[in-house]
């Protein structure tokens, strides 16, 4: 009887102490309401009319029309003819624009503040109005690059100017790092951190596109919140290719390099990474569930004991379970160049997105032992995890702190972004690399990267170059 009253009272302690920390979870309720529109220069929309009617598409192949690309600081330098008065302008790599804007304080390390100016192309015919003229209907800007990501590059200049103005000059140094090829992953980034590296420029902060202001990024939650992205997966493109002896259709065996494919895919989907929870993600399911039920936050406050549970929750969707392990997507497939011939080689292509902590050599060796012996496993393109920046330390908190005065209901959360960016490579001369848009974004916005009628409000953009000017103003 000792033992069962023993067992009870140590129940009921960590019940107890579950329940400490769920109500310690909770966030304080606000009574202040998002502070007023600053920004309302209407000259201001027609400007970034101006830079979405610019055709900078770069593709990964074809034609590059390279008058789009060689107008395009003449352009800047025309619609923000003040700040470039006291900015300095260079181009790296032909293209590549990079700005510095000195401060007055030359011993305080600088910031980098990124966005790139190319864009993916658009199929006309599947867009409601045409994507480089840059409509509004409705209050939305209708163009090719309003998310991705023209809008932080005209809402920098435009704060940068605004601040100029006012007879503001930061203490720091300001570099604008603006990119002409980062969706086809090209050189233009890397050349600019080394033309950085030589100079000695060791910023304190970097920030790049990536998360944004956001609603219910996970579990049903319908806040808003600040993503702001302190890592990003790795990449590796990766060929399985599995080898037979060649035939004709009319006599198939179980030995065909097809057959062997698809028992080495089967064999690679069965046996998947392992999952985990993450130190950033545990901080951003705990920054999410502060504004949930009890319930939510007696779980999730308490990760040490429910840890299980939660992961396999979070395995049921594809959104959240990319949060929690290296992924494979299985993207191409090739064989015989004729229906009725058995190829002596067959293949299939995945793009594995590498969580941190992970590294190119374990996906390999992962697959060699998924696939099975009759497989080859080759990467074409690889690119580590980037480090994870410190989302406890100072420049988190002042993103975190800039947020909560421009967006005072808005909590800020740290996350992992499965996408890439430029920004991974400033990681080799800056320790704080964060990956976040002072936007507010929409599902629809969202939707639209990459996608048909790309589109973000009047009011929204507005609101970001708020952002901006508090930002560089705290600097």
């Amino acid at each position: 009887m000792i033992v069962v009253y023993i067992i009870l009272a140590a129940v009921l302690i960590v019940l107890g102490i579950c329940a400490v920390r769920a109500v310690k979870l909770k966030s304080e309720k606000t009574v202040k309401a998002e502070i007023p529109q600053k920004f309302t220069d209407k000259e201001a929309v027609e400007r970034f009319q101006k830079i979405l009617q610019k055709k900078t598409v770069w593709p990964q192949s074809g034609e590059i029309v390279y008058k789009e690309f060689e107008s395009f600081l003449p352009l800047l330098k025309e619609l923000y003819p003040d700040f470039f008065n006291v900015a300095e302008a260079e181009l790296i790599n032909n293209y590549g624009i990079l700005i510095k804007w000195k401060g007055t304080q030359s011993e305080l390390k600088p910031v980098v503040l990124m966005s790139h100016y190319d864009v993916v192309e658009a199929d006309e015919s599947q867009w409601k109005y045409p994507p480089f003229e840059a409509q509004i209907h409705d209050g939305d800007i209708i163009a090719r690059g309003t998310v991705d990501t023209k809008c932080i590059l005209a809402a920098l200049l435009e704060a940068a100017t605004a601040l100029h103005k006012s007879g503001f000059t930061p203490k720091r140094d300001i570099w604008f790092s603006f990119s002409n090829n980062e969706e086809t992953g090209g050189a233009t980034s890397p050349a600019i951190v080394e033309y950085l590296k030589d100079k000695g420029v060791k910023p304190w902060i970097v920030i790049d596109e990536g998360g944004a202001i956001v609603k219910g990024p996970a579990l049903g939650v319908k806040d808003e919140f600040a993503m702001i992205g302190v890592s990003e997966k790795g990449v590796a493109d990766v060929t399985v290719t599995v080898s037979g002896e060649p035939g004709h259709s009319s006599t198939p065996r179980k030995s065909d390099s097809t057959v062997r494919l698809i028992r080495a895919i089967e064999n690679i989907e069965r046996n998947k990474f392992s999952s985990d929870i993450s130190p950033v993600l545990e901080q951003m399911l705990k920054g999410i569930a502060s504004k949930t039920g009890f319930a939510f936050r007696f779980v999730l406050g308490n990760l040490w004991l429910f840890k299980p549970i939660v992961k396999k929750i979070l395995e049921t969707n594809g959104e959240t379970a990319a949060m929690i392990r290296t992924t494979t997507a299985l993207t191409k497939l090739s064989g015989a160049n004729q229906i009725n011939i058995i190829p002596p080689k067959a293949s299939a292509g995945y793009s594995v997105r590498i969580a941190p902590g992970d590294t190119v050599e374990g996906v390999v060796e992962h697959l060699e032992k998924s696939a099975g012996e009759n497989a080859e496993i080759t990467v074409d393109y690889q690119f580590a995890p980037s480090p994870v920046s410190d989302f406890n330390g100072d420049a988190f908190r002042f993103i975190a702190d800039t947020v909560s005065r421009v967006y005072p209901n808005v909590t800020s959360v740290p996350y992992i972004m499965t996408g890439g960016t430029d920004s991974k490579h400033f990681t080799k001369i800056c320790p704080n690399v964060y990956r976040f848009a002072g936007i507010r974004f929409t599902d629809e916005n969202r939707a639209g990267m990459h996608g048909n009628n790309e589109s973000l409000s009047v009011e929204n953009y507005y609101k970001g170059i708020d952002f901006y000017v508090e930002l560089m103003g705290s600097l």
